[in-house]
């Protein structure tokens, strides 16, 4: 075989040991139709996927579920900070009255940097996660007894497919409800406070922010491969529940035992790890902690979506 990349051609030359003139033929035809068939297979498989991708965008923009989440979360935040700024000022104003109506310096209980004010609510990030695990629980669960998977499987679509949808979904409705969080803590910052924004803290503010974002977004992952694979609703959000729970209150207590109330396991447990950040002034977080924050992220992420789709590409339907 004489190959030619200025004209772009093969020639196939007999000597009398090889093919045929028929063979030779045939075999060109074969390579044609198996490049030509890896294509088509290839291009079906994008067809589908992008399918399925309008398909998920559909439903969240549908889903009353996730309507009601955001709703939640915006209330969450302004009830959180309403009760936060009520509860300064009252602190302010004893310490004046403590003072003798002097006019001393406790307007440093008020006085917060507006982007302090994304992590004033850190108390409502643990009730984050648990709506999170509720909400991805609930609409997958809806997904599964409407027989939406089973359909799917039915139309030719590849269980892996249907994973990998899901977790694009799961992806965008972590993402949309932590930025919502982040943006309704800014503004009622600015309401309540006034707050200002420093130059300096922008960097610091960014990569906390994205730390965070991506934390959130990975820790949904592992709400995912439990909604996937327990059949009973009720009993995946349990699941969930306990994860976010008990296994953050365990690991805290671990560390009241072995490291005497220092942060030790609780910054190898995600959802603890998150909190951790979010106490930590953000003007304090150096780039080695982003880092490795996010390698933490990943690892936790990785291994949530390996297990989840093994299992549930390998279970009987």
């Amino acid at each position: 075989m004489i190959v030619n990349p200025e004209k772009k051609t093969l020639k196939f030359i007999d000597t009398g040991l090889g093919m045929t003139a028929d063979e030779v033929e045939e075999y060109i035809t074969q390579i044609a139709f198996s490049g030509a068939t890896k294509f088509l297979e290839q291009y079906k498989d994008k067809q589908m996927m992008n399918q399925i991708i309008r398909a998920e965008n559909y439903r969240i923009r549908k889903n009353k579920t996730f309507r009601i989440a955001c709703i939640v979360i915006v209330g969450m935040v302004l009830v959180g900070f309403a009760l936060f700024y009520a509860a300064t000022h009252m602190i302010s104003g004893e310490l004046m009255e403590a003072a003798g109506g002097y006019d001393t310096d406790v307007d440093a209980f008020t006085d917060i940097n507006l982007f302090d004010c994304a992590g004033i609510a850190v108390s409502l990030m643990q009730i984050l996660s648990i709506l999170y695990a509720i909400v991805i629980t609930i609409m997958i669960g809806a997904e599964k007894r409407n027989g939406v998977y089973s359909l799917m499987l039915e139309r030719g679509y590849q269980t892996r497919q249907i994973y990998m949808a899901k977790l694009y979904a799961t992806t965008v409705i972590a993402g949309i409800g932590y930025l919502l969080y982040v943006a309704v803590s800014l503004i009622a910052g600015a309401i309540f406070w006034h707050g200002t924004i420093e130059r300096e803290d922008v960097t610091g503010f960014i990569r906390v922010f994205l730390l965070m974002l991506v934390m959130y977004v990975v820790s949904s992952y592992i709400y995912m491969a439990v909604a996937m694979n327990v059949k009973n609703a009720g009993m995946a959000v349990a699941v969930n529940l306990i994860i976010v729970l008990l296994f953050s209150t365990v690991i805290t207590g671990l560390d009241q035992i072995l490291a005497d109330g220092d942060v030790f396991l609780r910054k190898y447990w995600l959802l603890s790890a998150i909190e951790q950040f979010a106490y930590i002034d953000h003007t304090d977080t150096t780039v080695r902690e982003t880092i490795t924050g996010l390698i933490e992220a990943v690892g936790y992420g990785g291994v949530a979506v390996f297990i989840g789709n093994t299992v549930f590409t390998k279970k009987k339907r």
